[in-house]
């Protein structure tokens, strides 16, 4: 390796170093970017057998980090959201989009914080400093985290730019204040965007108390279904969850209002020890069950993808996998794959899946999926078949699948797609797997 390292240093003279270095047919068509050709080059590469998993990796890394450069408007900052599951891989080319000091640059450097491959604090002094660039502004919001920067960030809870008011209440449930307790209710009460109103209650439950969790049951009241979502998680806080929001939680579990599965999905998992921990996680289980065979059509779906196996479960299961809904029925087989009784119950499920998979039935894309998941490849044709749909999400769907069963070469195809999220979700996927 050090040999052919050494080769490709630039020595026009040596023949070598240009065969060394050159990049492929596909990896330049990849960069250009043409997708026509890096199309047949792909399957050029495919039928002469010569299509390796490194190749395949290095045109997604080229596709990833053209799709990053050139993105624009509000295609760009979706297609920039995908790489959020492979921020670490294209970190590079996330931070020359933030050099570019434009609000898809603050997008890029958004993504890199939020998957951890930076510090909320290294953006910091954009808040500080009071950048007029929204965006740059709400980098800044999540990284005051200083008992010195409170007080502004008190004030960015009210500032004209939603997304500096999120990451601000971010920022609170990280470092609490005490002083904090009134703007957050008023925020989690009147914040005309629902993602702040959900990080002021979990940044009150984090602050936690008597008050909060008293403050949080009142917003419940008033209180839609993601605004539920995010005080169940308040109440989950270690600070309230002392302080009454266990009980809050039981309540809310068995008034079967909006948002009692989240909270029954929450006590479910509580760790067993005193008699009160056994209560709530029975009122919890006796929910869920209940709401997989009686509850609506999202009660039921939620409560099936996320109860914890038990025999009250996996019976209610069994009820459902026979369902005339077939959405409801598919979700009940793939829970019953993974965590039925026993070999004959995994595997009878697995193959009902796969019939399911085969046909033209309107879940069968998902039937692929849930077995591609449990590693099951006899769905690799399939799959590689659903590239050529003329669905888009169909074709990055089947893409993924493929990467996640480790066929890259199959899957390579989608990186020369004619659409964008195709081809950004299938490199993201590759590199993620890299």
């Amino acid at each position: 390796m050090a040999m052919l390292k050494s080769a490709c240093l630039p020595l026009l003279g040596l023949a070598l170093a240009t065969v060394a270095c050159a990049p492929s047919a596909a990896v330049t068509a990849a960069r250009k970017p043409d997708f026509a050709a890096l199309a047949r080059e792909v399957e050029a590469e495919k039928k002469a057998g010569s299509l390796g998993d490194g190749d395949v990796e290095d045109i997604a890394e080229a596709i990833a980090e053209g799709e990053i450069q050139r993105a624009k408007g509000l295609d760009g900052e979706a297609m920039l959201l995908t790489f959020g599951g492979c921020a670490g891989a294209v970190e590079g080319a996330l931070e020359d989009r933030y050099d570019q000091g434009d609000d898809l640059g603050a997008l890029a450097a958004s993504v890199l914080m939020g998957a951890g491959v930076v510090d909320v604090d290294d953006y910091v002094r954009f808040a500080r400093e009071k950048d007029a660039r929204p965006g740059y502004r709400a980098l800044g919001a999540r990284g005051l985290l200083d008992e010195d920067d409170f007080a502004l960030r008190r004030q960015l809870f009210l500032d004209l730019d939603e997304r500096v008011r999120i990451n601000a209440l971010k920022a609170a449930g990280n470092a609490t204040s005490a002083q904090d307790f009134d703007a957050l209710v008023e925020a989690a009460r009147v914040d005309p965007n629902p993602e702040a109103r959900v990080a002021a209650a979990r940044a009150l439950g984090r602050l936690g108390g008597d008050r909060a969790v008293v403050a949080l049951r009142d917003l419940w009241i008033r209180g839609d279904g993601r605004l539920r979502s995010g005080i169940v998680d308040a109440y989950m806080s270690p600070t309230s969850y002392a302080a009454g929001g266990r009980e809050q939680l039981v309540r809310a579990a068995e008034s079967g209002d909006p948002g009692s599965i989240d909270a029954a999905i929450a006590l479910s998992r509580v760790s067993l020890g005193e008699e009160k921990e056994q209560h709530a996680r029975g009122v919890a289980m006796g929910v869920l069950t209940r709401a997989i065979r009686l509850g609506t059509r999202e009660d039921r779906t939620l409560a099936m993808l996320m109860a914890p196996a038990s025999e009250s479960v996996l019976a209610a299961l069994r009820h459902a996998k026979d369902d005339s809904d077939a959405g409801v029925a598919l979700i009940a087989l793939g829970r019953l794959a993974s965590d039925g009784k026993d070999d004959a119950e995994r595997n009878g499920a697995r193959d009902k899946l796969l019939e399911i998979a085969k046909s033209d039935d309107a879940e069968a894309n998902r039937a692929m999926g849930e077995l591609a998941s449990m590693g099951d490849r006899r769905v690799v044709e399939l799959l590689d078949k659903q590239l050529k749909s003329e669905n888009p999400f169909a074709r990055g769907y089947a893409a993924r699948n493929l990467v996640l069963l480790g066929e890259l070469p199959r899957a390579a195809a989608a990186l020369a797609d004619v659409d964008t999220y195709v081809r950004a979700s299938t490199a993201c996927a590759i590199l993620r797997k890299r």
